[in-house]
């Protein structure tokens, strides 16, 4: 098994999401109306917190927040998954565990449980009711908001390009 970056546990999932260990304390209340600033993660046992899914890029799941208690989603931030190993194989204790000393967070679902890195690779402000991000940053070092996120863009238009 390879070590990863830092960890926590994340949630597990008995039927639907339900989180097990939280990640960091509810974040300033001014952070929605800046759009310069990075929120952090609030933590499943925030009032924000809305669950996570698989996404449909492979490799990555998504936890979602409603930071402002509005009823829409405005927060996300995306994590690769590291491995992923079957929940007949490994027990609840055991993955939480090798998520501690391996520095990872853990999804559980039925049949498999997740292992991702501990800090989020993307971070989203203001999702709109598709899931689609309006600010988007990308933390290559997957090091925690420590200032050297970068904004992301899929495309920059380049000067005389029509």
């Amino acid at each position: 098994m390879k070590r990863m970056i830092l960890g926590f546990i994340i949630l597990f999932v008995l039927g639907n999401a339900i989180p097990v260990l939280a990640l960091d304390e509810w974040p300033n209340d001014n952070v929605i109306g800046n759009r310069d600033v990075i929120p952090k993660e609030p933590g499943w046992r925030a009032p924000s917190y809305r669950g996570w899914e698989l996404l449909s890029v492979p490799g990555l799941i998504s936890t979602y927040y409603d930071l402002d208690l509005d009823g829409k989603l405005d927060y996300m931030v995306i994590r690769k998954i590291m491995r992923k190993v079957y929940s007949a194989e490994t027990t609840m204790e055991q993955a939480i565990e090798i998520a501690r000393f391996d520095k990872l967070a853990v999804y559980f679902s039925t049949p498999l449980i997740y292992f991702t890195n501990k800090n989020p690779l993307f971070f989203c402000l203001g999702v709109d009711y598709r899931k689609n991000c309006q600010d988007i940053w990308v933390d290559i070092a997957e090091d925690g908001l420590n200032g050297n996120e970068q904004r992301y863009s899929l495309s920059t238009p380049q000067p005389h390009v029509r």
